[in-house]
Parts: structure tokens; C-alpha cells; sequence
């Protein structure tokens, strides 16, 4: 009757700590919760334009499990020009460079153009704060412009 008794308290024990696993589940601390698996990051703004006004523009980065690349997706309309009001939106892979390869030891989200874009080229994003993305060139050094060049956190 002993060991009956026994074995039931190890199976109710075994039990109790299955439920419990499980209720954590979902919840996502404030470090992990911008990386973890399908989460997006949305950010929008006005971006510098050689020939109009500038181009309103809204992307969403969606992070993959390692949290060192996604999926993107950009929408952009120029305001001006010959293209006022056009929206054009396209669609990538993007990856994060950081470390000793970004000046400050930032990081940098490049936007790569999906396969067969041949139209487009890198996009290259620094990281000022958890809440805004500057455009920057492929040396990650800051514009040359009057226009904003910077993307915010929605």
C-alpha cells in the first residue's frame, strides 16, 4: 500500500509540473519580446527623394527565430515628381551587421531587394535608439542631406 501511495504522490508531482510548464508560455520578457519568432517591428517616415518632395515610406521587419534576419516589407509613395502619389511597394530578406563592423559598435539592418529585383539596391538602416532607424550609406555613415533621413518606431 506503500509504494502505492508513493507512486501516486510521484504521478500527481509529474503532473502538477506539466501543468505548470505550460503557463508561461506566450509571455515574452521586454529583451525578447521585439526578436521573438514572427514579430514585427514597424516603422515609418519621410525619406530623401533626388527628384521629389520625399517619399513617405513604411516598413515592417519581421524577425525570424535567430532574431538576426527576416522578412521586410517596404511601402513607399513619392510626394512631387513625376511619381507624386504612386505607391510602390516591394518586398526582401533583411540582416542585421553589428559590432566592430559599424562605427560605434551599432547595428545596421541591411535591406536586401528579393531575388530578381534588379531595380533596387541595399538599403542600409542604423539603429539610433529601440525607436528610430537613420538611413545610412554602405560605408553605415550618416546621409548628406537637408531632408530627413530618419524612419520612427510606430
Amino acid at each position: 500500500m506503500t509504494l502505492t501511495r508513493f507512486s501516486a504522490l510521484i504521478l500527481t508531482g509529474a503532473l502538477l509540473g506539466l501543468s505548470m510548464t505550460g503557463c508561461d508560455q506566450g509571455r515574452d520578457t521586454p529583451d525578447t519580446s521585439q526578436r521573438s519568432s514572427g514579430t514585427n517591428q514597424i516603422y515609418g517616415g519621410s525619406l530623401p527623394c533626388d527628384n521629389c518632395d520625399g517619399v513617405d515610406t513604411e516598413l515592417a521587419l519581421n524577425f525570424s527565430t535567430d532574431s538576426a534576419g527576416g522578412v521586410y516589407n517596404l511601402t513607399e509613395t513619392p510626394r512631387g515628381g513625376p511619381n507624386d502619389g504612386q505607391t510602390q511597394k516591394r518586398k526582401g530578406n533583411w540582416k542585421v551587421i553589428s559590432g566592430n563592423a559599424v562605427p560605434g559598435g551599432g547595428t545596421v539592418y541591411v535591406l536586401h531587394p528579393a531575388r530578381g529585383d534588379e531595380v533596387h539596391e541595399p538599403v542600409y538602416l542604423l539603429m539610433e535608439n529601440n525607436a528610430t532607424l537613420q538611413l545610412v550609406d554602405e560605408q553605415f555613415k550618416p546621409l548628406n542631406t537637408s531632408h530627413n533621413d530618419e524612419l520612427h518606431r510606430l
